[in-house]
């Protein structure tokens, strides 16, 4: 039978897993607003950043109340903190879709940012199934999809001449930026969770 501290540390993957579906639906509302141009829709997606970095100290506060009330073994206080990494990079990637929500952008690049945020968003929601428990396949295809459009954003940028000054592309190239920190911090959240996870199919 589980033990109260298996049992909480269950419920605090489930929040994890929450909290990396807040962050994927935060992006995904922001990239609506800058290719829609959309200010309501960059509303949202800040109020959901608001949201996720609310709940991510609700889990770090929770794996540190883990270690104070139960003082598990060593093995146990590295699962422990391999959730407050989590939380911490969850919380991150919610600031970074608030950055993405503000940002004007061309009609011509629109395409090519489509791809880049929906590669990005399924990062996050292939991390969610991680700390769920579930194959992490996906998270690694999404984030190496999110690399690639990233660098086409860029190609972009670099291909265009801007006799208005160079501040659009300056401005493109941290967007895109954004959205490559966003997966590359869903992918290190994974491997951290390599850590932390709950085993078995009844987590799942």
């Amino acid at each position: 039978m589980p033990t109260a501290f298996q049992k909480e540390l269950v419920t605090l993957a489930h929040r994890l897993a929450d909290l990396s579906d807040l962050v994927a639906s935060a992006l995904e509302e922001a990239t609506r607003s800058i290719l829609e141009s959309d200010h309501t829709l960059g509303g949202r997606a800040r109020e959901q950043a608001g949201a996720a970095a609310a709940l991510g100290v609700a889990c770090e506060d929770q794996a540190c109340a883990l270690l104070a009330l139960h003082a598990p073994p060593e093995a146990d206080v590295k699962t422990v903190v391999a959730a407050v990494h989590i939380a911490a990079d969850l919380t991150r990637m919610g600031g970074l879709a608030e950055e993405v929500a503000e940002a004007p952008v061309p009609l011509e690049v629109r395409p090519a940012l489509e791809r880049l945020g929906r590669h990005a968003v399924a990062a996050a929601r292939a991390l969610r199934d991680v700390l769920l428990g579930r194959d992490g396949t996906a998270l690694g295809a999404a984030v190496a999809a999110a690399g690639a459009a990233e660098r086409e954003v860029r190609q972009w940028v670099d291909g265009r001449a801007w006799p208005s000054g160079a501040g659009v592309a300056v401005d493109l190239g941290l967007l895109a930026a954004s959205y490559g920190r966003f997966a590359a911090t869903a992918a290190w959240a994974g491997r951290q969770a390599t850590g932390f996870v709950p085993a078995g199919p009844q987590y799942a």
